[in-house]
């Protein structure tokens, strides 16, 4: 039986998640069963790339310096 493993690392901005999580997987990664890394940041890049509705209100907080609305983000 091969179960899904899910780990969530939480922490505020500038704590560098991503890098921890990176380190992470590339640690317990097996082989044959990679661990992949999904960062809110590269789903928001991707809808920025993609100019959807929420890639457009994306855009803008970035051109105000503000935080993306959590309804976008959730």
């Amino acid at each position: 039986m091969n179960l899904a493993r899910r780990i969530v690392l939480v922490g505020p901005p500038g704590s560098k998640r991503k890098e921890i999580a990176l380190t992470l997987a590339d640690a317990l990664s097996e082989e044959g069963n990679p661990i992949t890394c999904i960062s809110v940041g590269d789903l928001i890049n991707k809808e920025v790339t993609k100019h959807s509705d929420f890639g457009i209100e994306i855009e803008q907080s970035r051109e105000t310096y503000s935080y993306v609305k959590d309804e976008i983000v959730i």
